[in-house]
C-alpha cells in the first residue's frame, strides 16, 4: 500500500502451509476476508487462463487487466509457471513420462474478488522443481476493512494478508507458504499440487 506506507519496503515469508506448528501460522480457516479488486480500475481481460505444459519445457500462463482498449492486454494480475522439470505425478498418481503433457486452467472464481481455482484437481509438482505463482495485488481496493476510508487501519490490515489454499471438497482453508513483497505488492509461491488459492485475511 504505497499511499500509506511509501518507505516500507518488506519482504517477509508468509505464514508457513497447514502443517506448520510455528507460531506465526494462523490456524486453519472456514471463512476468509478475500480482497477486492478495485472498482474504479480497468476489469480482467479474461477471468481464465489455460496453457499445456509439457515435459521438458518450460512454460507458463498469465492473467492481466484490460489495456487502453477492452482488447489490449495491461498489467499483470497472475503468472503461473511451470519449469522444464516440474510436472511429477498426474491426476491419477501415476508419474509423467517423457514429453508427456497435461493441459492447465486458472480460473478467478469470482472476477471482483482474489480467489483462484486451479486444475485439473490431483496434479503433482516436482519438490526440487516446484511450480511457481505470483499474484499481484497492486490494483487491489486499497480499503481492506471496507469502511470508505483508506487509513492506518487498512494498512495494518495489508501486513496481514497471505496466500492461503483449500482443497475441495474441504472447507478449510489453510496458509500457503509465499514471499510476500508490500513494496511490490504481490506474493510469490512454489506450488506443489493443485488446489484453490486466495489472497485474503
Amino acid at each position: 500500500m504505497h499511499r500509506l506506507i511509501p518507505s516500507l519496503a518488506l519482504l517477509v515469508s508468509a505464514a508457513a502451509c497447514s502443517n506448520s506448528s510455528g507460531p506465526t501460522s494462523p490456524p486453519p480457516r472456514a471463512t476468509l476476508r478475500v480482497i477486492v479488486q478495485d472498482s474504479t480500475y480497468k476489469p480482467l481481460l479474461s477471468a481464465q487462463g489455460s496453457f499445456v505444459a509439457k515435459v521438458g519445457e518450460q512454460r507458463e500462463v498469465r492473467l492481466v487487466y484490460q489495456g487502453s482498449l477492452p482488447t489490449d492486454s495491461g498489467s499483470e494480475f497472475l503468472r503461473f509457471e511451470v519449469p522444464a522439470d516440474g510436472l511429477y505425478r498426474k491426476p491419477d498418481g501415476t508419474p509423467f513420462g517423457p514429453a508427456d503433457s497435461i493441459r492447465i486452467t486458472i480460473t478467478v472464481v469470482d472476477p471482483k474478488q482474489f480467489l483462484f481455482d486451479f486444475q485439473p484437481s490431483g496434479l503433482q509438482f516436482n519438490p526440487s522443481q516446484p511450480a511457481r505463482l505470483r499474484v499481484e495485488y497492486h490494483y487491489a481496493d486499497q480499503d481492506f476493512n471496507g469502511d470508505g476510508t483508506i487509513d492506518s487501519r487498512d494498512a495494518a490490515i495489508e501486513t496481514m494478508l497471505s496466500l492461503w489454499r483449500r482443497e475441495p471438497p474441504d472447507t478449510l482453508w489453510f496458509t500457503e507458504s509465499a514471499a510476500k513483497s508490500v513494496e511490490l505488492e504481490e506474493f510469490d509461491a512454489s506450488i506443489l499440487s493443485f488446489s484453490q488459492y486466495a489472497v485474503a485475511w
